[in-house]
């Protein structure tokens, strides 16, 4: 897994911890691990190969855990977190016109 992808999920992980605990609920350590093998999983296969954004996989496991839609976009993962997300798109969308 590349440095980019390192980056881009610590801050995911980083701003779902902060969404969630405004929520009034916690992330638990065992959440974490899951939601992080969840994001590792899909962001380290091949473009074209993945089928959901990051914010779309966060927002699904947060329904499964919490059975709250917490509705989230790439702008809730704070600036940092919505930059990474926004480069990965662009880096996406570029290997996808060279397939």
């Amino acid at each position: 897994m590349n440095n980019f992808i390192n980056k881009l999920i610590d801050e995911i992980i980083k701003a779902t911890k902060e969404k969630v605990e405004l929520s009034g609920n916690l992330l638990d350590s065992n959440n974490e691990e899951r939601l992080k093998g969840m994001l590792i999983g899909e962001l380290s296969k091949p473009s074209f190969q993945q089928s959901k954004t990051p914010t779309q996989l966060v927002n699904d496991f947060l329904f499964e855990v919490f059975d709250i839609n917490f509705s989230l976009t790439p702008a809730s993962f704070g600036e940092q977190g919505h930059k990474l997300i926004m480069e990965w798109g662009i880096q996406k969308s570029s290997d996808m016109n060279e397939e």
